[in-house]
């Protein structure tokens, strides 16, 4: 036994209603997806591929926005150019809003290599312990500051200069502490105390040496690169202590030319 169905024309006109409706729904729904993602499908969120691990060749850099007060943004590569620096004044930069800032390399204007990395590019800054943030040193007053950041997200910064604090001798601590060396020393003896670890960073115009690290009390030599200034960036755990030795600065030489004796005076002879 079968049984046929017919729709009546207006279950047909609903049916068709219906249909048309879902179409005209989607289609509205495909266009305003692709009017809210058009506009930023263009936007970079890094150099081009060419220049991707050495933006600084670029002959048409990818500038980072300078948005003021020291803060600046940007894409995965682009350049900060700074000038009238003091070379001898660390630089200390902080990400913001969650962002990530990697390593910063240092050339001069037009992407000139000053010092050179062991790899053969320029300077390197970047830190592997828990700081504050990257300190930079800058080696001329006009450089560039090349920004390694995610290559699907933009990053933000500030560069700010805060007051180091020299020292040489004798120098300890508890926690975490930043100074500058004031002494043309490049060996020292660290002893630690205390439980956790305390790692040390020394950081010059050439970039950033690890110096020391260690999970346990120890007593023992580093040594590090020469450089003017010399700054000491030292992350620990709040109950490590610490303790480095510096050794003197070698008295100066005498200078100028020794006092000449007197001649003897001459003797009269009786005749």
């Amino acid at each position: 036994m079968s049984s046929n169905t017919t729709l009546s024309s207006a279950a047909r006109s609903r049916l068709l209603g219906f249909n048309g409706f879902v179409w005209i729904f989607g289609v509205v729904a495909i266009l305003l997806i692709g009017v809210t993602l058009l506009p930023g499908a263009g936007d970079e969120v890094s150099v081009p591929d060419d220049y991707g691990y050495e933006p600084w060749l670029n002959p048409d850099p990818v500038l980072a926005d300078d948005e003021g007060d020291g803060v600046y943004s940007g894409v995965d590569g682009a350049m900060v150019a700074l000038d009238g620096l003091d070379p001898a004044q660390p630089l200390l930069i902080t990400e913001l809003d969650d962002t990530y800032v990697g390593r910063i390399s240092v050339t001069g204007p037009a992407g000139e290599i000053l010092a050179e990395s062991e790899y053969g590019g320029p300077a390197e800054f970047e830190s592997y312990i828990a700081t504050e943030g990257k300190w930079v040193i800058v080696p001329q007053a006009d450089v560039e500051l090349w920004i390694d950041g995610f290559r699907d997200e933009r990053w933000r910064m500030r560069i700010t200069t805060p007051p180091v604090e020299e020292r040489s001798g004798t120098v300890s601590g508890v926690g975490s502490a930043v100074f500058a060396l004031g002494s043309t020393a490049t060996t020292a003896r660290i002893s630690t105390r205390g439980e956790g670890r305390v790692s040390i960073e020394t950081v010059t115009s050439a970039g950033v040496t690890e110096a020391f690290s260690a999970n346990e009390p120890t007593d023992r030599s580093i040594a590090w690169a020469d450089g003017d200034p010399v700054l000491f960036v030292i992350d620990a755990w709040d109950d490590a202590g610490w303790t480095i030795a510096f050794p003197d600065d070698p008295a100066p030489a005498a200078t100028g030319a020794p006092t000449p004796a007197p001649a003897p005076s001459a003797t009269a002879v009786s005749p």
